[in-house]
């Protein structure tokens, strides 16, 4: 079974989205963003033929590039999920994806860091302590035995991939 992580496309500069009063959460792509992860998806096509699921965050930021995804994998659910916030635990998502995980063979996380990263760590040492650097619309593979079976320390990295290997 595969994780694909995926951390969310270039979006609008945190400083200048607090000065319209606006909570992070709400901080959207920027078209700059939004082209590239079109771009990176049309390649990664050639490697991810199929995705069961895209889980994402409920951040705008999140979410738009969860929705850009889906365009390039139509038959994927696409679920927003409270784990994915950037503050949730690696181990509640580990927990999320152990009970409903088990009906898919292939899911997409997709959210911030250092969350992310914190959570392959997590996945691949069984420390929440993140040694990886993911870039802004980098993807990174880890696979697991089964979701159902999945423990924290048993995953295998596939592969990483920075955004700039698709430019």
């Amino acid at each position: 079974m595969e994780i694909v992580i995926v951390r969310h496309a270039l979006a609008e500069e945190r400083e200048d989205f607090a000065k319209k009063g606006l909570e992070d959460q709400f901080r959207p792509l920027v078209l700059k963003g939004r082209k590239r992860m079109q771009k990176i998806c049309m390649r990664m096509k050639d490697f991810i033929k199929d995705v069961d699921a895209i889980v994402t965050s409920p951040f705008t930021r999140a979410a738009q590039t969860a929705q850009i995804l889906a365009q390039a994998y139509p038959n994927a659910k696409v679920l927003e999920i409270p784990e994915m916030v950037p503050q949730s635990p690696p181990q509640a998502l580990l927990k999320w994806i152990r009970t409903q995980g088990r009906n898919y063979r292939r899911i997409m996380i997709v959210g911030h860091e250092p969350h992310l990263s914190t959570f392959a760590s997590f996945m691949l040492t069984g420390k929440a302590e993140s040694f990886i650097d993911l870039r802004k619309s980098g993807i990174l593979s880890l696979e697991v035995e089964t979701f159902a079976q999945a423990n924290a320390g048993d995953a295998e990295l596939m592969y990483s991939i920075p955004p700039k290997i698709f430019d």
